[in-house]
């Protein structure tokens, strides 16, 4: 059967995908029945339109029953459900250490590529390529936005996109965040520019300071090129985000001893969008930034979070409680061996 995937895809190119969809749908209703279609679109980052076309077609084939106080899944349901699920994990190149570690952080799914980024310089490579076959997996044909967020590892890796990726769609990368004064190498615009230039995509540009006033944001975002660039962000299809080290990250918002300091007595672990997290993933600093908020994340339709190496996994651990369930995590052996040690 999985040697005539690609005979399928050629044919009916969102095969995978609406199959993928219609399980997640399923296992939606499975896991907290009797439940609307507002909050399975919520829980998956779909439009209420999108979800009510799949259950009304789950409902005909009589994998599920619609009732005015929710939907539940009828035997047959449960039944397509457990049948399913070894399906999913095939196409889907999920394997047992992946499941777990998924299942651990509580999101869809994990890729894990051997080695060590922290000792291994390949691992990037890896993980890029990795991300260049998700993406082909779960994009549709034609336009796509995808939002990049900065940072090191993504950086190494954006070169590893593939012009395959672009073929018959029409890419636009834009930035999720302004600049951290930071190396312009790991900024989103350079990583943008290169995720474009790999895939023959579009992207666009967003040359501001990331920290301003609340004063200063309301200003700007009138401004019509950055308003340009806001809208392309709240439409996006696609975030791929790193998560910093919270120190690292704080230095390089230009943060003094003095808070630095602050962070280390909160025992804050990480930083993402903009918000420091402590060990069980309570936000307890945050910055104003430009670009995309960490509010919206739950409406986006897929999410890859990109980080990797021993020193990650504490990191990536107090992130994921926050993390919106689609997303995918991509790493290396050296992170994920010490999440799925720790208890």
């Amino acid at each position: 059967m999985y040697s005539e995937i690609p005979v399928l895809e050629a044919l009916v190119p969102d095969i995978l995908k609406v199959f993928r969809q219609r399980y997640l749908v399923l296992e939606q209703i499975s896991l907290k029945a009797p439940i609307g279609r507002r909050s399975v679109a919520q829980s998956l980052g779909l439009s209420e339109r999108n979800v009510r076309t799949e259950t009304e077609y789950l409902r005909d084939l009589g994998l599920i029953e619609i009732k005015s106080f929710g939907m539940f899944m009828t035997e047959k349901g449960q039944k397509m459900l457990q049948d399913a699920a070894p399906v999913i994990d095939r196409l889907f190149n999920a394997r047992e250490t992946e499941v777990d570690l998924a299942r651990k952080l509580g999101i869809e799914r994990t890729i894990i590529v051997p080695g060590d980024s922290d000792l291994q310089e390949l691992v990037y490579e890896r993980m890029g390529e990795e991300l260049n076959s998700a993406l082909d997996l779960l994009l549709p044909l034609g336009h796509s936005i995808i939002t990049v967020l900065g940072g090191a590892a993504l950086a190494k890796s954006a070169k590893n996109l593939s012009r395959n990726l672009g073929k018959n769609r029409q890419l636009e990368f834009v930035p999720g965040r302004g600049a951290l004064g930071e190396n312009v190498a790991i900024q989103s615009n350079t990583i943008v520019q290169e995720m474009a230039l790999k895939t023959g995509g579009k992207y666009r540009t967003l040359y501001l300071p990331e920290q301003v006033s609340t004063e200063a944001y309301k200003s700007l975002i009138r401004e019509s090129t950055v308003a340009d660039v806001l809208e392309d962000i709240s439409k996006t299809d696609v975030v791929i985000h790193g998560i910093g080290l919270a120190q690292d990250m704080a230095r390089r918002r230009g943060y003094d001893s003095v808070r630095l300091s602050e962070l280390r007595e909160k025992k804050v672990v990480t930083e993402c969008f903009g918000c420091f997290f402590d060990s069980d993933g309570k936000i307890v600093d945050r910055v104003h930034q430009v670009g995309l908020q960490f509010e919206n994340l739950n409406k986006i339709p897929h999410i890859f979070a990109f980080a990797c190496g021993g020193r990650k996994a504490k990191a990536i651990k107090a992130y994921m409680p926050n993390a919106p369930h689609q997303t995918w995590l991509i790493t290396d052996e050296g992170a994920s061996k010490k999440i799925l040690k720790e208890k």
